[in-house]
């Protein structure tokens, strides 16, 4: 149970780190003149090549049996819908108050697991959401943020997404399904909206250059295929909450990186913000004591 618990953490926070890359390499990326239709189309296309390439070399079995395919079709559509979400949120707010609401999403998952029965309500858990959410409004915080209504409401869409998105990895309908073959599913999707996407919006399909391919490989192969793929076996080791709450770990990398990748400032609030989301997912990870004789659950339920 405790290999399996850190095997899980490990794997959340490698999503993190990997998705802590995206603003700085899309920044990047955008500096040699690519759209973000393209970026998106690009990320999501060669990703999918890649897992793809896998499952069949690897010859895993992909054909979903009926009971699984309706959870995965809420699967790959609340993952679409993150994306596309976000994205309409910074066109009315910036993306750090967006990026402040879209991470309300570990309560909203905790919230919805507790009242499944399927989590423990813990004071711990609870103070860990709590501290998380304090420190991820420190680090992206500033005091002339502009607020517009609609911007939230496409921000707190990003965390309902995000919410059914995290919960239904974990559905029992889907235990069956190899990780990997989840995350080929979700990648591909993403490819095909984002391809109407460059179609409605007149934005070209592929790159012009080998330094905004460069960053579409990398991006891809990153951010997409190992950031998805990690996040899936996350989710199946240690459970929606435990991974949604390691998750809120993202924005310190993404400062990290932006520190050292794109020069982005660091301040205090950020420095003292990245030590409350450390200090939550440590509470996260803290064991839970058992009563004499209990018998373990599901790795997925463990807290």
């Amino acid at each position: 149970m405790k290999n399996t618990k850190l095997a899980g953490s490990l794997c959340i926070v490698g999503t993190t780190i990997c998705y802590g890359l995206v603003p700085s390499l899309s920044f990047m990326a955008f500096e040699t003149s690519v759209v973000s239709e393209t970026l998106l189309f690009n990320k999501f296309f060669y990703a999918a090549i890649l897992m793809w390439a896998y499952i069949f070399i690897k010859k895993i079995p992909f054909r979903l049996e009926k009971q699984a395919v309706k959870p995965m079709l809420a699967v790959v559509a609340a993952y679409a819908g993150i994306a596309t979400t976000l994205y309409l949120s910074f066109e009315y707010i910036s993306g750090s108050l967006a990026t402040i609401i879209s991470f309300t999403f570990p309560a909203m998952v905790i919230t919805v697991e507790m009242l499944r029965g399927r989590e423990k309500v813990r004071a711990v858990k609870i103070l860990a959401v709590i501290i998380s959410l304090a420190g991820l409004c420190l680090i992206v915080w500033s005091p002339d943020m502009e607020i517009k209504i609609l911007g939230v409401i496409f921000a707190l869409l990003c965390a309902v997404c995000y919410t059914v998105y995290t919960i239904g990895l974990s559905a029992k309908a889907l235990d069956q399904v190899n990780s990997i073959v989840t995350a080929g599913y979700v990648l591909v999707t993403s490819a095909v909206i984002n391809f109407f996407r460059c179609l409605i919006s007149g934005n070209p399909l592929f790159t012009e250059n080998a330094a905004q391919l460069g960053y579409m490989l990398l991006l891809a192969a990153v951010c997409a295929f190992a950031a998805i793929l990690l996040f899936c076996l996350g989710v199946r080791l240690i459970g929606p909450s435990n991974a949604s709450i390691i998750n809120t770990f993202e924005p310190v990398c993404a400062c990290l990186f932006g520190y050292f990748l794109v020069g982005d400032v660091i301040t205090i609030g950020m420095v003292i913000g990245g030590l409350l989301v450390v200090t939550a997912v440590l509470l996260t990870n803290l064991p839970e004591k058992k009563a004499a004789g209990e018998l373990p659950g599901r790795a997925e339920d463990a807290s």
